[in-house]
């Protein structure tokens, strides 16, 4: 009547009509043709309105997208991401279902979020009773001895329907039928009774989810199968085995998606067990179906979108994601550690960034009129949930106010400028920028400027646009030579730094990466796949070779070739290795030692000396062994045969074993130092009882000497000399790892947001580096120190 009449006036009031009275999929294509009615009218604040109807009630991820950009083109509005949190009165334990979504808070209350509120839900169950589940309808819950299982509608006082099952340990209610398992038994039940009761044969699986096309219930058990139980009757249908654990599972309609050594399976059970196709794929953190693609996150922070059908890769991304969620229709949230928030579209496409101060505690909250989002605190956040990075945010405006604010020096307009922008946007990371150069200005506390530089820093991590503005002012800030975000992933916490005569390096197992950075200026000047790597791969390094092993594998490079590593293949897992000037040695976890001799890493002798792990030195032409035990043995370095007459035991369990010219220093984890020379079996050992476990130890020259250098579990250090005479001690703080780097008569140790050196010769402090927001253990080459972060930061300061 529109198009073909210009009967404006009929057309709306039909619409208006439809709006009025017809169903939700009939009023959003009402108040879509309404809009644009209006829009083509020029009137603009109208059409925005029905656009903005049309936009809260569409399902359609296309027609989302066009109606958000619609609605920016027609109102000059700013947008609020952030919306009024609602006060919670204790934390909330888990949240349930999607419209209505039910919360069960720590004090074992139940409430129903309705209209941006929380509304409580009386329950009359009984005292001390365990809820595990909540529907549309009721709740089940454990009774409060653990030997019953019962639903309760809402509003009523005795339970609908009870069985007889005790101590559930697992669980999975749908609507008409649920699957329990015990400790022994595996159950299936509905609203009449239980259905089937399986002992023993599926203890130890975990229940995967249900496969509505054949109704049965999916279970992942130990023997790297998944086993499809028959939701009518318990017997079991048919199993999905691979030849490794199977660590991820969804199901997609008829599809099943499963993620085992290192391969991401696509099957169609109700067709068979075989895969349609399967790719290689790493370290798997989540994955589920995104508008008919799997979207997978690995833990390097990489996120891919597969075609479900064919497996076929339609995009992928690099990211600092630790989670991804849906939000609203059509996007897909990338949350990082930081808590900054990244969307993107159905192409993996950025859209819009917003920064929090904490990382999410729990999956966005989604309901029939909103999203929310819990931190763990007694607040839940609601967000704008039809936001697609069109309008821009009010938190922007105030942040591009607070910057011409810096650059026209109005120190004093600044202050509330960036109160206003952190109630918008807490983690906005210009914002702590420009509020670390406030402190700055106003000659503030160090406490309080640390605070600020600490927030910029980390949360600069997730913002590109203001990463090496904040990174270089930082750094002038400190004093440091360099400062720069290391390309590693969010996973990979406190990386190892080791290096040759030119070049530092450092190892993400989570992408499988080596790294060459620039030591002038901390650049990374190339990375390189390397072999899969377990997420604590074993590592040892000179300043010419690199030994990584993980899993059954270990391999070597030498830093000044580009050509592809040697590799061994381990009769174990690997526990330690060590890389000498003629060989490196690898022992394992059941027991073996190998050695390899250099320069061509070939394997010289594998020996099996014991049946658990085991610390290995070397000594002239002696290797010495002890296990965690505490059984000592002596090996020939050529042959490896154990010698006979060096066999002692010492006092167990041993935590670290080190050589100091032929006396051998052992760490037991009863606070005991033990040294003895092991060619004098007849001499006692010196025994030192020191005041905390010993967490690190190490043998080092100093005034052509050997010393011994101990870190304690309560953050001292302390300088023996190998007959066991005590030096110095030094009571540090806030070290990691308690484990520092010598180099050039000095001890540097990270302690917090600071790095110190001590001097070897009697303790005392001599300098440091402040590193706000934390440091990792030091390493020093070419004149400069270096420390990683936490957030991924590389410090490098001149000596």
């Amino acid at each position: 009547m529109f198009e073909m009449k210009g009967d404006v006036t009929e057309a709306i009031r039909i619409l208006e009509n439809v709006a009025a009275e017809g169903d939700q999929e009939d009023q959003e294509s009402a108040y879509f043709y309404l809009g644009k009615i209006q829009e083509l009218s020029g009137n603009n604040s109208s059409s925005n309105f029905y656009y903005k109807q049309s936009l809260s009630r569409t399902n359609e991820t296309t027609k989302s997208y066009w109606l958000a950009e619609r609605d920016a083109a027609t109102s000059k509005q700013i947008e609020s991401f952030l919306l009024t949190p609602i006060n919670l009165r204790t934390r909330i334990k888990r949240f349930f279902g999607e419209g209505p979504t039910y919360c069960l808070f720590q004090d074992e209350t139940v409430g129903r979020i309705d209209n941006g509120k929380i509304i409580p839900i009386p329950t009359t169950l009984p005292g001390a009773s365990q809820i595990l589940f909540i529907t549309g309808k009721g709740i089940w819950y454990q009774s409060a001895d653990g030997d019953s299982l019962h639903f309760q509608k809402f509003h009523t006082s005795v339970p609908q329907v009870s069985y007889g099952i005790a101590k559930a340990t697992d669980y999975l209610f749908l609507d008409n039928h649920a699957i329990i398992q015990t400790n022994t038994q595996l159950y299936i039940i509905n609203k009449k009774g239980i259905v089937a009761n399986i002992a023993e044969k599926y203890s130890n699986c975990t229940i995967e989810g249900f496969y509505k096309p054949t109704n049965d219930f999916i279970l992942n058990c130990a023997d790297n199968a998944l086993h499809f139980v028959s939701s009518e009757t318990g017997n079991e249908n048919i199993s999905i085995a691979q030849f490794d654990v199977i660590k991820q599972t969804i199901i997609s309609r008829d599809l099943l998606f499963l993620v085992s050594n290192g391969n991401l399976y696509c099957y169609v059970p109700k067709k068979g067990n075989n895969p349609i196709w399967k790719t290689s794929i790493n370290n798997v953190e989540s994955m589920f179906s995104f508008e008919r693609n799997l979207v997978v996150l690995e833990a390097s922070g990489k996120v891919s979108l597969f075609d479900q059908l064919s497996g076929f890769t339609r995009a992928s991304i690099r990211s600092d994601a630790t989670k991804i969620y849906p939000l609203a229709k059509g996007t897909l949230g990338l949350f990082s550690e930081e808590g900054t928030i990244t969307a993107v579209d159905t192409l993996l496409y950025p859209l819009w960034n917003f920064s929090f101060t904490t990382p999410i505690d729990a999956p966005p909250v989604h309901t029939e009129d909103g999203i929310f989002l819990y931190f763990g605190e007694r607040k839940l956040y609601p967000i704008q949930p039809r936001y697609y990075g069109k309008k821009i945010l009010r938190s922007e405006v105030f942040a591009n106010k607070a910057i011409g604010l810096y650059e026209r020096g109005m120190w004093d307009s600044l202050a509330p400028v960036l109160d206003t922008l952190f109630s918008l946007e807490p983690g906005n990371a210009e914002g702590w920028f420009l509020k670390a150069l406030y402190l700055e200005n106003k000659k503030s506390s160090n406490k309080e400027k640390q605070k600020a530089w600490s927030e910029a820093v980390r949360l600069s991590a997730s913002n590109p646009r203001a990463t090496n503005l904040i990174l270089s002012q930082y750094g002038k800030s400190i004093g440091a030579k360099h400062i720069n975000l290391l390309p590693i992933s969010p996973k990979t916490r406190y990386p190892q730094l080791f290096g040759n005569k030119k070049d530092l390096f450092t190892i993400d197992p989570a992408a499988d990466r080596l790294f060459c950075i620039n030591t002038e200026n901390g650049e990374l000047k190339w990375s390189k796949k390397i072999s899969h790597l377990e997420n604590t791969p074993v590592i040892a390094s000179d300043d010419r070779n690199l030994v990584v092993a993980s899993g059954y594998t270990v391999n070597f490079f030498e830093f000044s070739k580009e050509s592809v590593p040697t590799n061994i293949q381990l009769p174990g897992k690997a526990f330690e290795a060590k890389i000498l000037d003629q060989a490196t040695y690898i022992t394992t976890w059941n027991g073996f030692i190998l050695k390899a001799m250099k320069p061509d890493n070939k394997l010289a002798w594998s020996r099996k000396i014991y049946s658990t792990p085991f610390f290995a030195v070397k000594d002239h032409n002696y290797l010495y062994t002890c296990n965690l035990e505490g059984e000592f043995n002596a090996l020939d370095d050529a042959s490896g045969q154990i010698i006979s007459g060096f066999s002692r035991r010492i006092q167990g369990p041993v935590s670290h074993m080190v050589t100091a010219d032929s006396i051998m220093a052992i760490a037991s984890s009863n606070n005991k130092l033990i040294l003895f020379n092991p060619h004098q079996g007849e001499k006692q050992p010196v025994q030192i009882l020191v005041e905390a476990p010993i967490v690190s130890l190490q043998s080092i020259r100093h005034n052509d000497e050997s010393k011994l250098i101990i870190g304690l579990s309560d953050q001292t250090l302390m300088l023996y000399s190998k007959e066991g005479a005590p030096i110095w001690k030094y009571k540090g703080e806030n070290s990691i790892f308690t484990t520092p780097f010598v180099k050039d008569g000095e001890i540097w140790i990270d302690q917090g947001n600071e790095i110190v050196s001590i001097s070897l010769n009697d303790g005392k402090f001599i300098r440091k580096f402040n590193t706000p927001g934390g440091a990792g253990t030091p390493f020093v080459m070419n004149q400069t120190l270096f420390s990683a972060s936490p957030k991924r930061i590389l410090y490098g300061f001149s000596l």
